[in-house]
């Protein structure tokens, strides 16, 4: 089978010169970071083992102060290791670097063990002693963070153990798991693509080339499936056993208590989405008459209506980005453009790199990398906007936090993504006159929409779905899996779109299944948000509060997502709050049935093939 290349973009030249982190997997610098960190662990592991309850505010935050010195320092190693086994995820050196720096965690970390078992268990007493200190007070939080998970943790020693196991636990079959997903190679058309070229063609004009991409994609997945299902299968347990031993209540309890939020307001918004599933069905009827078609299946879903099947290339998608961040706020367009004039993106679709998209962020003084499978479609320019949103969050974060306050859990991650998404996909819209172009666009927005909030929300139900069933049965089948996968994805569809038999493999290719169980619901609530947020910015049009905005984005993971919230105006402790995030998108479905009412009066859009 002949290799197929994609087709340029002009993004070709835009890649991550890594140099400025370390110039091969066997720096020697890289080398004594790493022999420097064990070191250190093990001296702060003598001075501080057995005190920490009782040390005056002062020498507490000495402690603190020369911990975030090590783990800035430590992290460095660990994002060179990620960013370089991306690139190719086939190279050995990269492989063998993420193993040893993994390796090397471990060892410090069983050093490192009593910290947060000691901090935890400190009494109410002690902790106020600490916050009406000027010199700790601003650990409050990060200590409060620590000490929620007083009940969950083991002994010492118990911990020390699972520490050093860590590299060749979940991490480990992570890990093969992302490699197989990489290597997987679809044959389409006489040729040989990555799984992210066959993915992208769902979104072709012609019907003809979505339904040939869908299929060969679905012949792929099929290859090594029982692999990646067992993997699948080794993870769940893995957090079936954990989640036992810790006394956490369910299989997502955890990721809530990492989140800052309860169980039962991840359970209002789930109840709230799949509440709404009827929103998604009445859209795709409306699609199905406009393309023409008696019926929809998978490779229908992203189908662009005839007036955005063009290509972009690079710079033009640069340019939308670039202006709509702009546009918004000048201090925000710079910030993100020193993304583009300093090399900090990766872009173009290269053999054997990772899939999908993604911003990687370690530490305030680490500016973050954004890495794209760009493709040239109108899509890939949104996804850009997104990926720089949380460049833009990141660095916003990290001008006024310290590091234990500097990440923002993951219910609000995904806020300033979504936010810098629609930022350009409006401004697209606003330059648009001819409404069947408009309704093209719209189209897509509500596709996007419903991929961040009723599709993540389903794939939520599908792993909610197979824990309890890995918990209840023992080892899953593959063909179980993809059955839960096929009733739970068909659920939010109705009777709208029809799944075929094929759709049942399409759960093995998503990586967050596997490395961060749990984290699918963050896309709604950070799509919900940032809906809720864009509109208050539109109905105010008041440069205060972009400048408020801005101040959301930069408290970081210095409050609870409630308090960081009330910034903005907005209360997610409402329980009407995300019903009126969902009747945005049902508007926006309403504005699509206007606008194509008036496309029904010239004559549906075709549909190629």
């Amino acid at each position: 089978m002949a290799e197929t290349v994609a087709a340029l973009t002009g993004a070709e030249p835009v890649r991550w010169h890594l140099d400025e982190l370390y110039d091969s997997p066997e720096a020697s610098a890289l080398s004594r970071t790493l022999a420097e960190a064990l070191e250190w662990a093990q001296a702060f592991e003598t001075r501080y083992k057995g005190r920490i309850s009782g040390l005056p505010a002062e020498e507490f935050a000495e402690m603190m102060a020369s911990l975030e010195t090590h783990y800035v320092a430590v992290s460095k190693p660990g994002l060179y290791a990620h960013l370089l086994h991306t690139l190719d995820t086939r190279d050995h050196a990269a492989g063998r670097l993420f193993a040893r720096v993994r390796e090397a965690g471990a060892e410090q970390g069983r050093h490192m063990v009593f910290f947060g078992l000691e901090v935890a268990q400190l009494s109410d007493e002690k902790a106020e002693e600490l916050y009406s200190h000027p010199v700790t007070a601003k650990y409050r939080h990060t200590i409060e963070q620590e000490r929620r998970y007083r009940k969950h943790q083991l002994t010492e020693p118990e911990e020390r153990v699972l520490t050093e196991f860590s590299p060749v636990a979940s991490p480990a079959w992570s890990r093969l798991f992302e490699e197989l997903c990489a290597a997987v190679r679809v044959d389409l058309d006489g040729g040989s693509v990555p799984l992210s070229i066959a993915l992208s063609r769902l979104r072709d004009g012609d019907r003809s080339v979505r339904e040939r991409a869908s299929h060969a994609t679905s012949e792929a997945l099929r290859a090594d499936l029982r692999t990646r299902a067992y993997i699948f299968n080794v993870l769940l347990q893995e957090k079936s056993i954990s989640d036992r031993v810790r006394g956490y209540q369910s299989w997502i309890s955890a990721r809530n208590l990492a989140n800052e939020i309860s169980d039962g307001a991840v359970q209002a918004l789930v109840e709230a989405v799949t509440g709404r599933y009827g929103i998604v069905p009445r859209y795709y009827r409306v699609k199905r008459r406009l393309l023409g078609l008696t019926e929809l299946h998978e490779w229908d879903r992203y189908a662009p209506l005839e007036a955005t099947t063009r290509q972009l290339d690079w710079d033009s998608a640069k340019g939308m980005v670039l202006s709509s961040y702009h546009r918004f706020s000048p201090r925000a367009g710079r910030l993100v453009e020193d993304f583009f004039s300093q090399g900090w993106i990766d872009a173009p679709v290269v053999e054997g790199k990772e899939g999908g998209a993604y911003c990687a962020f370690a530490t305030p003084d680490l500016h973050p990398f954004v890495m794209l499978n760009f493709t040239g479609r109108l899509n890939d320019a949104l996804t850009l906007a997104h990926e720089l949103g949380h460049g833009l969050h990141d660095r916003l974060a990290g001008e006024r936090n310290h590091l234990f306050d500097y990440h923002p859990p993951l219910t609000l991650a995904e806020t300033a993504s979504v936010f810098g998404e629609t930022l350009t996909f409006d401004a697209i819209m606003s330059q648009e006159k001819d409404a069947r172009v408009r309704l093209s666009l719209l189209c897509q927005q509500v596709e996007d929409s419903f991929a961040t909030v009723f599709r993540q929300i389903s794939m939520n139900r599908f792993e909610d779905a197979v824990h309890t069933a890995r918990r209840a049965e023992g080892e899953l089948a593959p063909e179980q899996i993809g059955s839960i996968w096929q009733t739970k994805m068909q659920a939010m569809f109705g009777d709208s779109v029809e799944l075929t038999e094929e759709h049942r493999d399409w759960w093995s290719y998503v990586e967050h299944f596997v490395h961060t169980p749990g984290y699918v619901y963050a896309y709604a609530f950070g799509n919900l948000l940032a809906l809720s947020i864009y509109r208050r910015y539109r109905e105010l049009e008041d440069p205060a509060f972009v400048e408020e905005y801005l101040g959301f984005l930069g408290t970081g993971g210095s409050l609870s997502p409630e308090e960081a919230v009330r910034r903005v105006g907005l209360d997610i402790s409402d329980p009407a709050f995300w019903g009126r995030g969902l009747d945005i998108v049902e508007g926006m479905v309403s504005e699509v049935e206007r606008l194509a009412g008036e496309a029904d009066a010239g004559g549906s859009f075709k549909d190629g093939g």
